[in-house]
């Protein structure tokens, strides 16, 4: 223990429990310990020297004679040499090795902390001399190096990573992939996480393939006429940090940007502006990239300020769709990100530049004519027939329709909406257009519709996404034509279809939703429509809950989400009781899974001081729900005591008092979560969720206290309720309340149930849970030296909290990390954090942000980056990755 400690000072307590066994322990062990210590002195005598010190006991001894302090030194100077000096310090270094890392201070079959960094240090000058050997042409030894600390430690992606290179470059490129598939498959098996991004980049460079299919949707509907456009933008988008495409209304500005961002490896997080107003706008962008928005009562800076420091620091493409009404607001938006986030990428588009500097914008208007003569072969006309044909692939099938598509073109003004709109005229029952040519082609078509079928496309205007069929018969009186009535619309070009993993789905282009909300918005037809549309998803929402946990219901509450929130936007003001059921219903499904999106809806409605949503007591459980899952404990404490004292029924009881025992959980006060479980138990007819999450909890607490036995049997019998209850969120909850038991008394089954627990959550949306089964899995794994898997969990979590802007967990894990820093020999980062954590010039929340910052840099410039992101479960979504970092210079 001295020597792992040369220089430094070890307590009295570390070298009596190094010295001696728990039973073999002397009767005074401090005189022992000082005889011992004598003994030592004496023996070292005069190479070093052992004396003591007001911190306990320091080991003077010349660094040469300590292979331990002699082999850290070589490796950093080995950072400042060439390749070739490098390579002959590194390997002077690594032959100083004689086997496992003080042996000695093993206890209970685990390495000693240090004899972990030492490992760590030994790992990274093994890949830091390949690398070197590498550069200089050594493959065959670089190679044979890798594979073996690969063998040692299958789950280093760095490793990894240069082994698939030394590999290639040898001409064995089918064992490189061999290598990369043994570890994503192990990776799989016991972490339940994907390679991290730079070990996909090394894939993609080697064999010329991606490695897994690409999840971002692609539109089937493809982009034409717009190629020299979207090579531009293509290459703008790699060197610019602030695009603006411009252009009138039906230029297809959102097309072009989606067929441009559809390749990048860049998260990507669309925006759609054309239903969000200026309140709202922090609130959606918040929404949009999954962090957690506290509502209207948040204040007007805070939001901004934990929305950029959310940003700093990650490679991420914005793009603020359709700015015109919130020009101001973007600006400010736009200004703040790019003074405070400089790996963040804006994209917007609007009819104007928004006159910031360093902006760079592609303008667009009409399609180009191409200075051809016949119409049907420019660029205009290349789309014109593309649309045709997709109603009628025979188009044109006589001279007269050719005739008559040649006429369209020459007319109309080459805006890609308005070649749609020409096209589905031409291939419909009544091709001929009046003279003189309409001077708005959008505004001749709606005046064209009969009065039923505006109202149809009204109805489009009060559903914020994409629309269902089965969504527009249940809110439309179409008199049983729904059918012919959409297909109509979609001939007129009015409407498109989307196809989803669900089925077809109907859109309004921007310019036809504009024109219709204006016509539609204040008559009879729209309150009619509105009230309709919030009783559907109500009935819904009813339908899913009753389902008893089906993991469909709350996918469909996922698919339904922007369509929630418009329900609840006019509810609200129209039909308070109808928004207070809602919220309600939406809490009982969002339990331990919170939704980023109905975040701020479930607090607006509990904290609204109309009695009829104040004295709801479903509601005032979701609300208390909602404000622990933002970071706001004592706001959702006071709001589950009030929802306890309205609750009426057991289950809403049993709501309430779940509240209540997550808040103070989260707080850290166990003995009023124990109370609250114990009276959530002895509670009349409580629901079998309601013990699962009650058994569970306890067994938490029980493990917190270091009572495995208890822990144990409360986990089993939560497991066995939630079983009953059918919640997937409950089932993951009590396998971590188990996995937190074992770990007690056997690390390794603990770290296994853990792992499951993970991937239970995951698969339930269950953010909480993951979070913290991930947190608990990194410093079991942490505790039993898998320094790599620690990290790589570590970089979820961190982001999970910070998301949830839960301080007191994300502060719990950015200590974490500062361990496994410190297990790599970077104690000078590890230091910094803990004294970045002590700061008192910023807000607590701020701070610990700042922290999380540094702490995930330092650890993906050691063991890589996470492809961390997080899709909405939404048609409308475009779903991003991580960046890729470039491949390390000299290793092509």
């Amino acid at each position: 223990m001295l020597v792992a400690n040369a220089g430094r000072s070890v307590d009295v307590e570390t070298l009596i429990d190094v010295a001696w066994e728990p039973h073999e322990l002397p009767s005074n062990p401090f005189d022992s310990l000082n005889t011992r210590i004598t003994r030592l002195r004496t023996l070292l005598a005069p190479q070093a020297d052992v004396s003591w010190c007001a911190g306990g006991c320091v080991l003077t001894v010349d660094a040469e004679r300590a292979d331990a302090v002699l082999f850290e030194r070589m490796v950093e100077e080995a950072h400042w040499c060439s390749d070739r000096e490098a390579i002959t310090v590194l390997d002077r270094a690594l032959r100083l090795w004689r086997g496992d890392p003080l042996p000695d201070l093993r206890r209970n079959g685990l390495e000693h902390p240090e004899g972990v960094r030492l490992r760590q240090l030994r790992a990274r000058a093994v890949e830091d001399l390949a690398v070197r050997e590498l550069r200089i042409g050594a493959v065959e030894d670089a190679a044979s190096r890798l594979l073996a600390l690969l063998s040692a430690e299958p789950l280093r992606e760095r490793a990894c990573g240069y082994a698939m290179w030394a590999l290639h470059r040898l001409g064995m490129t089918a064992d490189a992939v061999t290598c990369y598939d043994q570890l994503v498959e192990r990776l799989e098996d016991e972490l339940g996480e994907g390679p991290s991004t730079e070990l996909r980049q090394t894939y993609r460079a080697v064999t010329g393939r991606e490695p897994t299919p690409s999840d971002r949707p692609t539109d089937r509907i493809p982009l034409v006429g717009r190629g020299h456009e979207l090579a531009r933008l293509s290459t703008m988008l790699d060197r610019e940090r602030m695009v603006t495409v411009t252009g009138p209304a039906g230029c297809g500005k959102t097309r072009l940007v989606s067929a441009a961002l559809s390749t990048t490896d860049v998260p990507v997080t669309l925006i759609p502006l054309s239903t969000c107003d200026d309140f709202g706008l922090y609130e959606k962008v918040a929404a949009a990239v999954g962090l957690h928005s506290r509502g209207p009562d948040e204040g007007t800076d805070d939001l901004p300020m934990v929305l950029t420091e959310y940003l700093r620091g990650r490679r991420h493409i914005l793009v603020f769709d359709g700015c015109e009404h919130l020009l101001t607001s973007v600006r400010a938006l736009v200004r703040r990100i790019r003074a405070r986030c400089p790996d963040v990428t804006v994209v917007a588009t609007n009819r104007v530049r928004l006159g910031l500097a360093g902006e760079r914008v592609l303008p667009l208007g009409s399609l180009a004519r191409d200075g051809v003569r016949d119409p049907l072969l420019s660029r205009a006309g290349k789309l014109f027939l593309d649309r045709a044909h997709r109603v009628r692939p025979e188009f044109p099938s006589t001279d007269d329709e050719a005739h008559l598509a040649r006429d369209l073109l020459r007319r109309a003004d080459g805006l890609p909406l308005t070649v749609e709109l020409l096209a589905a005229r031409a291939t419909g029952n009544d091709p001929a257009l009046p003279r003189p040519w309409p001077s708005d082609l959008v505004e001749w078509s709606y005046e064209r519709l009969s009065g039923s079928r505006r109202e149809l496309l009204g109805a489009f205007t009060v559903f914020d996404g994409d629309v269902d069929p089965s969504a527009i018969e249940s809110v439309v009186d179409t008199d049983g034509d729904a059918s012919d009535a959409l297909t109509e619309l979609v001939r007129t070009g009015l409407l498109t279809t989307v196809d989803t993993e669900t089925g077809t789905r109907y859109r309004t282009p921007d310019l036809v939703r504009r024109i219709v909300t204006r016509r539609f918005a204040g008559t009879d037809s729209e309150r009619k429509i509105r009230q309709r549309h919030a009783l559907w998803c109500a009935d819904l929402i009813t339908d899913a809950v009753a389902s008893n946990d089906d993991p469909s219901a709350f996918d469909l509450l996922c698919r339904m989400e922007d369509e929630v929130c418009s329900a609840l936007r006019w509810a609200m003001s129209e039909e308070p009781g109808l928004a207070a059921d809602l919220s309600g219903q939406i809490g009982l499904l969002t339990a331990y899974r919170p939704r980023a999106r109905l975040l701020p809806w479930q607090l607006r409605v509990a904290r609204d001081p109309d009695p009829r949503l104040a004295q709801h007591a479903p509601a005032t459980a979701s609300g208390a729900d909602a404000a622990l899952r933002c970071g706001l404990s004592e706001e959702g404490l006071r709001l589950a005591a009030r929802a306890a004292e309205l609750a009426t029924t057991a289950q809403h009881r049993c709501s309430a008092v779940r509240a209540l025992i997550c808040g103070y959980h989260d707080l850290g006060d166990d003995d009023r979560t124990a109370e609250m479980c114990h009276e959530l138990l002895d509670s009349a007819d409580v629901p079998d969720s309601g013990n699962a999450d009650a058994h569970a909890f306890l067994a938490l607490l029980a493990a917190r206290g270091g009572r495995p036995r208890e822990a144990l049997r409360h986990a089993e019998t939560a497991a066995r309720y939630a079983r009953a209850s059918g919640s997937d969120p409950r089932i993951a909850l009590a396998t971590y309340a188990e996995g937190r038991a074992r770990a007690l008394t056997d690390l390794e089954e603990g770290a296994a149930v853990l792992a499951r627990a993970r991937s239970q959550a995951k698969s339930a949306h269950a953010t909480w849970i993951a979070a913290s089964a991930g947190t608990a899995l990194a410093d079991t794994l942490l505790t039993l030296g898998r320094v790599p898997e620690a990290a790589k969990l570590l970089q979820y979590a961190v982001d999970e909290w910070h998301r949830m802007r839960a301080p007191r967990q994300l502060r719990a894990s950015v200590e974490l990390g500062t361990r496994c820093l410190a297990s790599t020999g970077d104690r000078a980062t590890a230091e910094a954090l803990t004294h970045e954590l002590i700061g008192r010039s910023a807000p607590k929340e701020l701070v610990v942000a700042r922290a999380a910052r540094t702490l995930v840099a330092a650890l993906a410039d050691v063991f890589g980056t996470e492809r961390i992101h997080h899709p909405r479960h939404t048609p409308t979504h475009t779903a991003g990755r991580s960046v890729e970092r470039p491949i390390p210079v000299g290793l092509l």
